[in-house]
């Protein structure tokens, strides 16, 4: 009988150092895991930039939406409006300091950039109007 009961005990002693080893382990698993965390933050912090800017109407510019004049550089109407109104409201929404590049497309051609970003996560903005296809894209910059 104190044989059987030795064994139970080395059983779970090893048992235990087991468990113990494991949750070691997963403390650091989620350690090296951190960099997905930031990358997330990023692409939601891009993510929520570009829809902030397609949703707002802009005042000065009789209360056109980015979307109108995304249309008006494509109708080669005026693209020099679109830019002062990306400077605006994006130094208005993003940290200071945040660089970044944006894209508008209509139907494959693009129609007007801004930015030098070459690495950072990118977000983009599909919509139509008047039969044509449009893309609005984002890029901030990597710090």
């Amino acid at each position: 009988m104190k044989r059987a009961q030795s064994e139970v005990v080395g059983l779970l002693v090893i048992v235990v150092i087991l468990i113990f080893m494991g949750v070691i382990y997963l403390g650091f698993a989620n350690l090296a895991g951190n960099g997905s965390l930031s990358s997330q933050r990023a692409g939601m912090e891009t993510e929520n930039a570009l829809n902030a800017l397609v949703r707002v109407n802009l005042e000065e510019y009789d209360g056109k939406t980015v979307q109108d004049l995304v249309v008006e550089c494509a109708n080669r109407i005026d693209c020099d409006t679109l830019g002062y109104a990306l400077n605006e409201v994006y130094g208005a929404i993003l940290r200071p300091g945040t660089d970044f590049s944006f894209w508008a497309k209509m139907e494959e051609e693009e129609i007007y950039s801004v930015g030098v970003c070459s690495i950072g996560v990118v977000s983009s903005y599909v919509f139509v109007r008047d039969g044509n296809y449009y893309e609005l894209r984002l890029r901030l910059c990597n710090e």
